[in-house]
């Protein structure tokens, strides 16, 4: 079998766990959703790398676990190691970001202390 499908076998497993389902129950929710039946032997073949997945049942499955099927095709420690890099990107995005809210708020008390003084100058001049 190729990597992508033993990764496939590995993940489908861990999520089903994460999940709390058995096999059969998965089998049961996949078979509602795909409209045939699926034996809970099936998914314990698929687990061990003996059963080739359809791609309507590899949607199926994803769907019944409520992970993205994408999930399902990387291995973990790729998924961990993205999920650290966008966590990442996410802070230094956050950083950025109240530096230019401080910006901003200093042009609006510039702006305001501008109007300010325009208003006393016209004061002053009796408009």
């Amino acid at each position: 079998m190729t990597a992508a499908t033993e990764i496939f076998a590995r993940r489908l497993n861990e999520e089903r766990q994460r999940a709390g389902l058995s096999q059969a129950a998965l089998a049961a929710r996949i078979t509602d959703m795909i409209g045939r039946s699926i034996d809970p032997s099936a998914i314990a073949r698929a687990e061990k790398h003996e059963r080739a997945i359809r791609l309507d049942e590899a949607v199926a499955i994803a769907d019944a676990l409520q992970v993205p099927l994408t999930s399902l095709l990387r291995d973990r420690d790729a998924i961990d190691y993205e999920i650290d890099e966008l966590r990442r990107d996410l802070s230094l995005y956050q950083w950025k970001l109240s530096k230019v809210e401080e910006e901003a708020q200093q042009a609006a008390d510039s702006i305001s202390a501008t109007r300010r003084r325009i208003e006393e100058l016209e004061a002053a001049r009796g408009e």
